[in-house]
């Protein structure tokens, strides 16, 4: 390959995107939730394997989620969620120009410009991966002045590339299996205006991950309201 010069690459990226969902009650305590994305556009080819092209984006995201709500005392609900974004096994980074998609294909790596929540410590953009999650969330003592305000929940986080010879956002290889998480939460309003927000993850990386460190994630906060 000759070389290339930044002046020569062309890192246009035009997208747009189609939303599909929908939320609703099955029963009182039953609420289900879902929604379908589907990106389409043009995005330029990787310089460094051939001749830059505009190619045609396609790709796509999907969301489910199916909630349980208790209603005792104790405010307790609990959650199923699974949902993913597509990805393309001809780039080798799954975002970027450079190192992004193959002359001659259909890009087909769901580039996401809102936020879903993948986990506090691992937190992969939504392109070649599948989440699976359930998880809870609680009011322990309901009854106390002091703790009256406290809830508690923890979330348990599965997640799998689509493609296994497809990138992710770092480092991978060819194995699907990316890692298991669980997450911790706590919300405590202690007085009308004042509000503890605390926030703990811890991610075990799998097969597929070449960085084999745990990786934790603390966050801790208070808000004060005028």
């Amino acid at each position: 390959l000759s070389p290339v010069g930044i002046d020569d690459v062309d890192f246009e990226y035009e997208a747009f995107y189609l939303g599909l969902g929908g939320e609703g009650s099955i029963t009182p305590q039953l609420r289900y939730l879902g929604e379908f994305v589907l990106q389409l556009g043009e995005s330029e080819s990787d310089p460094l394997r051939g001749a830059q092209r505009s190619e045609n984006i396609e790709a796509f995201a999907a969301r489910t989620q199916l909630a349980w709500y208790f209603r005792d005392e104790n405010r307790t609900s609990m959650h199923i969620e699974s949902f993913f974004g597509s990805g393309d096994r001809d780039r080798l980074v799954t975002t970027d120009t450079v190192g992004g998609n193959a002359p001659g294909t259909t890009d087909r790596a769901f580039n996401s410009l809102g936020f879903s929540y993948t986990g506090l410590a691992f937190a992969p953009a939504i392109s070649n991966v599948i989440v699976f999650r359930v998880g809870a969330m609680t009011t322990p003592l309901p009854n106390s002045a002091t703790f009256g305000g406290l809830q508690l929940g923890l979330d348990l986080n599965v997640t799998s590339k689509i493609l296994a010879n497809a990138p992710i956002e770092e480092p991978t290889s060819d194995d699907m299996y990316l890692g298991f998480e669980p997450d911790l939460l706590a919300n405590w309003r202690i007085t009308s205006d004042l509000s503890f927000v605390a926030r703990y993850g811890v991610f075990f990386p799998g097969a597929a991950i070449e960085e084999k460190d745990v990786r934790q994630f603390i966050y801790l906060g208070v808000n004060l309201s005028f």
